[in-house]
């Protein structure tokens, strides 16, 4: 059995049409199975080149072609949807609003004693609410203007001393 490196290096040989003699590539003194596998591969080789494949297309493939590219040339058609999903929004539609209907129907009623308390309770934060904007002014302001009123008592005084350090 030869080395795969000999065996690729006959296939090479053999591919590339070479007129040389495979067997000069053979190592001296390899058995005598090396040349009866590198004979037997330019055989193998030699049937290869001169078998030629006879193809033969099918006698369905012209008409496949056709058709694919008659296909091709048509415009698509949209895909049609199953009748019962096209009709599907209506009665769902239609049995919400009834739905609808016996709920609202049914629901207990209010007692106007309910909707004055409920209207209590909103209007509370509302009249908190002006309560805070008639007091905010005054509550954010003080602090500033008694700032302002230190402020100006130290400028007076600092102007008094500057005239009392004069000739």
């Amino acid at each position: 059995m030869t080395s795969w490196i000999n065996r690729l290096r006959i296939s090479l040989a053999l591919d590339a049409d070479e007129q040389h003699s495979p067997r000069m590539w053979r190592r001296p003194g390899a058995p005598a199975d090396a040349r009866a596998e590198e004979e037997e591969m330019v055989a193998l080789d030699r049937a290869l080149k001169e078998t030629v494949p006879i193809v033969e297309a099918p006698p369905w493939l012209h008409g496949a072609i056709m058709e694919a590219v008659r296909a091709a040339r048509r415009p698509a058609r949209p895909a049609r949807r199953p009748a019962l999903l096209r009709w599907l929004p209506a009665p769902a539609l239609a049995l919400m609003l009834v739905v609808t209907t016996v709920w609202l129907m049914h629901r207990p009623a209010q007692t106007p004693a309910q909707n004055a308390q409920t209207l209590a309770t909103a209007t509370s934060p509302l009249q908190f609410g002006n309560q805070m904007v008639q007091a905010m002014p005054s509550a954010m302001v003080a602090p500033l203007s008694d700032e302002l009123e230190r402020l100006n008592q130290d400028l007076g005084k600092t102007a008094q001393f500057l005239l009392a350090s004069l000739p």
